[in-house]
């Protein structure tokens, strides 16, 4: 499992040219999974509003978005937010589970919500974090899963906090915390990308 990213590389990557015409990945979905450890959570999130700030000094308009931000901003534009707060409280969890997955699907939220934010501007790579405050409602391979259809043009990094494995021996999965495991094959590890060489112009 990784540890505290190192986001002078990661700021080399992402401002570079080939990366954000995706040199080198064929028909793929141009999505990466950059894995670090839990216990430093704290650290990679300052340090990924510090890598915002500075693609945007580069000239590289970057959107990011947290999944529970995503949730929270959802609940109280419907209204919602101290309904579910009292809703919580007052049945098992299997049911607030079961409430959650329902309300907050592909087709009626999570992929609408990134579509709306996408015309607001015309971004050149989209970051997404805070995907393990939203777990078990909203798995990060079913999320990927339904922005296939949304982010084809423009890279989209996963900042991830747990494994990504893609092993022929363990399989392909992301491994959420080093305990929960969802199976994943379509994403880039950052690293590997980085390995091959990109430019830094």
């Amino acid at each position: 499992m990784k540890g505290k990213p190192n986001f002078e590389d990661l700021f080399s990557i992402m401002k570079s040219k080939d990366f954000l015409s995706m040199e080198g990945l064929g028909n793929e979905v141009p999505f990466f999974v950059h894995a670090y450890e839990p216990a430093v959570q704290d650290k990679v999130y300052e340090g990924i509003h510090n890598l915002i700030k500075r693609l945007e000094t580069e000239g590289v308009e970057p959107l990011l978005i947290g999944l529970y931000d995503m949730v929270v901003e959802y609940l109280q534009e419907n209204d919602e937010l101290d309904d579910t707060f009292d809703y919580e409280k007052s049945v098992s969890k299997e049911e607030f589970f079961k409430e959650m997955v329902h309300t907050f699907n592909a087709d009626g939220v999570v992929k609408p919500y990134f579509k709306k934010k996408l015309d607001e501007a015309s971004y050149k790579i989209v970051i997404l974090y805070q995907v393990g405050e939203v777990f078990p409602f909203l798995r990060t391979h079913n999320v990927l899963n339904w922005l296939q259809s949304v982010i084809k043009d423009i890279p989209l990094i996963v900042f991830f906090p747990g494994e990504y494995i893609t092993s022929l021996d363990e399989g392909f999965k992301l491994n959420l915390f080093g305990k929960f495991s969802g199976p994943y094959y379509r994403a880039f590890r950052l690293e590997d990308y980085a390995i091959r060489g990109v430019s830094n112009d």
